[in-house]
C-alpha cells in the first residue's frame, strides 16, 4: 500500500507549493482509492488485489466567477476545471522504474483526477454512496424543482458531501533506449468531506 501511494500520487505531490488556497473552498477530503486496472509490470507498483487501495486528504476550490479550479494535496497545488458538478484535474511528473534501464532518458507519469461532486440531495437520492458508474449518468440530475439541487450554486458556499470518480496515471517512457512499455493505472476513488473544524 505504501509504494502504490507513491506511485499513484506522485503527480500530486511533485512539485512544492505555498500554502496558500486559491479560489473559493468547495471544501476539505478524505478520498480512498482502490485500484481496478493495471498493465504496468513495475515491481514498484503492485499487482491488482495486491493491497487494499490507499487514502489521501484533499481540499478542493474554485473561481465561481469560471470554471478554473484547484486542487491541494499536502503542500502541492494543481490547477484543476470545474463545471459546476464534474472536477477534473491532470498534472505529469518524471519518475524512474528499475525496468526501464540506464539508458531510458524520461519516463514521464501523467496522473488525471476526474470526480463527481454531490450534494446532500443528490447524495441522498443515491442512498449515501457512489453510483456504480457516477461519470457516465450514474447521478441524478440537479432539477431544483425536483428536490435535487446542485452541488455549487453561484453563491457561497457549495453544497458538497461526496465525490465519486476516477485517478488514472499514465506512464510513457520516452527517450533514449526505454527497455519498459507505455501503461496504465485506474483506480475507483471515493471522496467524503470532512466536518468543519
Amino acid at each position: 500500500m505504501r509504494i502504490r501511494l507513491q506511485i499513484a500520487l506522485l503527480a500530486l505531490t511533485a512539485c512544492p507549493s505555498s500554502q496558500t488556497i486559491h479560489g473559493q473552498e468547495i471544501g476539505s477530503f478524505t478520498f480512498s482509492a482502490v485500484p481496478v486496472s493495471n498493465d504496468c509490470n513495475f515491481e514498484a507498483i503492485p499487482p491488482i488485489g495486491a493491497d487494499g487501495g490507499f487514502t489521501f486528504d484533499a481540499i478542493l476550490s474554485r473561481d465561481p466567477e469560471s470554471t478554473q479550479a484547484f486542487m491541494r494535496v499536502g503542500n502541492v497545488e494543481r490547477d484543476a476545471g470545474f463545471d459546476g458538478q464534474i472536477f477534473i484535474s491532470e498534472a505529469s511528473a518524471p519518475r524512474h522504474f528499475v525496468e526501464c534501464g540506464t539508458n531510458c532518458d524520461s519516463v514521464l507519469v501523467v496522473e488525471t483526477v476526474r470526480i463527481i461532486l454531490l450534494s446532500s440531495s443528490q447524495d441522498s437520492a443515491l442512498g449515501g454512496h457512489c453510483p456504480p458508474n457516477p461519470l457516465d449518468g450514474g447521478v441524478p440530475v440537479a432539477t431544483p424543482d425536483g428536490g435535487i439541487s446542485p452541488p455549487c450554486p453561484t453563491a457561497d458556499p457549495c453544497d458538497v458531501v461526496r465525490a465519486c470518480g476516477e485517478l488514472i496515471d499514465v506512464v510513457s517512457p520516452d527517450g533514449g533506449s526505454c527497455q519498459c512499455l507505455a501503461c496504465t493505472i485506474s483506480s475507483a476513488v471515493e471522496g467524503q468531506r470532512k466536518a468543519s473544524q
